[in-house]
């Protein structure tokens, strides 16, 4: 069964069932301009745990390893305007979407 927990300004996880054996969270970003369209650029959470990032490629990017906890998620787009950053929350384990509005 799958949860969506929106948070602002278009960031969203979905929460798929985790293991039973304890494991960092697989952060899976996807980034959609307002018409639809992929938009490439970096990604970063920064957290207690440190700063985790990748870098779209056709709007999309994964991040393994991440640690659960509260992060600050920020956008850098290759060109235009970043959103404001937000705050998200990534589970202990599992795999996470993070869908990405750009402007």
């Amino acid at each position: 069964m799958q949860k969506l927990l929106p948070a602002a300004l278009a960031f969203a996880f979905v929460l798929a069932p985790a293991g039973l054996v304890h494991a960092d969270a697989l952060v899976v970003v996807q980034v959609r301009a307002p018409d639809g369209r992929p938009v490439d650029g970096r990604v970063v959470l920064q957290g207690p745990a440190g700063e985790h990032a990748c870098t779209t490629r056709q709007g999309e990017c994964r991040i393994e390893g991440v640690p659960g906890g509260r992060y600050t998620a920020r956008f850098e787009p290759r060109e235009g305007e970043a959103p404001a950053p937000t705050r998200v929350v990534v589970p202990p384990e599992g795999r996470v979407v993070l869908n990405v509005a750009a402007r």
